[in-house]
């Protein structure tokens, strides 16, 4: 469960974190604290496992996107060898 924190500026220049765990609205929350469980989900938590295959998957689309692009300029009869 998240919970709201305000940054209270001390005299030696640091500053001093209260947190209100009973403040439901994070919205006007100066910042906000998240739990364990608020992050499990994240993209951020991610397996080695899990960030390879995200990246294969990306990588598979650029080459998806070249080799339709590269099909099309065929298609079209382009000899122009410069890349648009």
């Amino acid at each position: 469960m998240a919970a709201c924190a305000v940054a209270v500026p001390q005299s030696d220049g640091s500053y001093l974190f209260g947190l209100y765990p009973t403040d439901f609205d994070v919205s006007t929350c100066q910042y906000v604290v998240l739990s364990s469980t608020d992050i499990s989900g994240s993209l951020l938590m991610m397996s080695a496992n899990d960030g390879a295959v995200y990246s294969a998957a990306i990588v598979a689309v650029w080459i998806g996107a070249w080799v339709f692009k590269m099909l099309i300029k065929t298609l079209r009869g382009d000899t122009n060898d410069s890349d648009d």
